[in-house]
């Protein structure tokens, strides 16, 4: 619904009040933070604000209104919260707090507004909130990055991964769910990628080589899908259950993603098999063809159990290459992770639910009997039991045993400044 014009002269008004706040309150922080590359960053986005200021400003006298002064009572409740920060890593939580905040506030005005002018700037100062909020967790991982001899690395992935986990439960279920569609795709074109190898050396699964020049090439897809930030049902065992396992999030969060992903997943496989009949049997050459058809009856020849157990192996590898990602800054050592665990998943022959089924699909195009029973009975269902108990209970509980021993009193404490940040935004803050 639209706002009127006194609706949307209000809202203007409020967000004018914040944003002189926000300059203030960043500028009163400059002095209190120990870093100096923070003090730089508060005072740019200071400057930020005031311009922010200045554009709201213009917008309220364009539309016949008149700016107003401050709002103290917003202004004192904040700077309150400000001085109950102790380190610098508290305050640049507050400032990711408020920023998001404002990014939400002014989402939802842009979309409101009647006026199309004032909705351009509206979205333009959303966009700067965006990227002030995207700045303040930088400098936040950097800050851990540089103190991360004192506390460990694994707590420091650990920390990462809490961010990154809490982030991701919160996003909208669409967007889950093609995150999902866009990943199968991504992991189909190195499963391509790998049967076009495996076929120009000339043989099936059972030949050494061919499975092995196969296996080397088979990690394309999972680059892709890293580079892409699109995921798998299996590469949400570690991030997403941090914060779960942790206390922070609703398990039901955590069945909603896992669920939303793997049905995109599935459908992403459906789609890019559909497409291959479509055109035929020669889309994709003739080289992938005699090692996809070769790929799909080993892969539904399986025993259950094998398929299972196969199944723990490659959950646990998808959740260690996870781990690795996370460990790492530099991108060489991000792509020698990726490719060292997904050619081990490859050349181990590990049943991944996702791939498996993707490989499967690919050989029912190209003349593999294939039943949808079969497919749930001998596939699916182990491995998709597989996966889960490799990536959960193999790795990811391991980690997080291993962080909550090694550093039991350092994240007791962090999650008592953080619960304490969270009530006391919302018991002092209206935004």
């Amino acid at each position: 619904m639209k706002y009127t014009t006194e609706k949307l002269l209000e809202r203007l008004q409020d967000n004018l009040y914040s944003e002189r706040a926000a300059m203030r309150i960043y500028w009163s922080q400059v002095d209190r933070v120990k870093d100096p590359d923070i003090a730089l960053l508060l005072r740019s986005i200071a400057s930020t604000e005031a311009h922010h200021a200045a554009l709201l400003a213009d917008r309220i006298r364009a539309l016949g209104g008149e700016p107003q002064g401050d709002m103290p009572y917003e202004e004192k409740e904040i700077m309150a919260l400000v001085e109950e920060m102790r380190t610098d890593e508290d305050l640049l939580r507050l400032n990711i707090v408020l920023e998001d905040m404002a990014v939400n506030s002014y989402r939802q005005d842009a979309m409101a507004s009647p006026d199309a002018e004032t909705a351009q700037v509206l979205e333009k100062i959303m966009v700067d909130e965006a990227e002030h909020s995207q700045r303040f967790l930088q400098a936040l991982f950097q800050l851990r990055e540089r103190h991360k001899d004192e506390e460990g690395d694994a707590l420091a992935v650990f920390t990462v991964a809490m961010e990154k986990g809490i982030k991701r439960l919160a996003r909208p279920w669409l967007e889950m769910f093609m995150s999902g569609v866009i990943g199968a795709l991504h992991v189909t074109f190195g499963a391509v990628a790998m049967a076009a190898a495996a076929g120009a050396v000339g043989g099936d699964t059972n030949h050494g080589a061919a499975f092995l020049v196969g296996a080397l090439f088979f990690p394309i897809g999972f680059v892709l899908l890293k580079l892409s930030q699109s995921e798998l049902f299996t590469e949400n065992f570690l991030i997403p259950v941090i914060p779960v396992i942790d206390g922070k999030e609703h398990p039901g969060l955590l069945a909603k993603l896992w669920g939303l992903t793997l049905l995109g997943n599935l459908l992403g496989a459906v789609i890019f098999a559909f497409v291959v009949y479509l055109g035929g049997k020669g889309v994709l050459g003739s080289l992938p063809s005699g090692y996809l058809l070769s790929l799909a009856h080993h892969k539904l020849s399986r025993p259950f159990m094998e398929t299972l157990m196969s199944a723990v192996f490659a959950g646990a590898i998808i959740t260690t290459m996870t781990w690795l990602v996370l460990a790492t800054r530099s991108d060489v050592a991000k792509l020698m992770a990726i490719w060292s665990c997904i050619f081990v998943m490859a050349v181990g022959s590990f049943t991944h639910v996702v791939v498996s089924t993707s490989e499967v699909l690919l050989g029912k195009v190209y003349g593999a009997q294939v039943t949808l029973g079969l497919w749930f009975s001998r596939l699916f269902l182990p491995a998709s039991l597989g996966n889960l108990l490799g990536g959960m209970f193999l790795i990811a509980l391991l980690h997080y045993l291993q962080v909550l021993h090694a550093r039991k009193e350092r994240s007791l404490y962090r999650r008592r400044r953080e619960a304490a940040l969270e009530k006391a935004i919302k018991e002092k803050l209206r935004l």
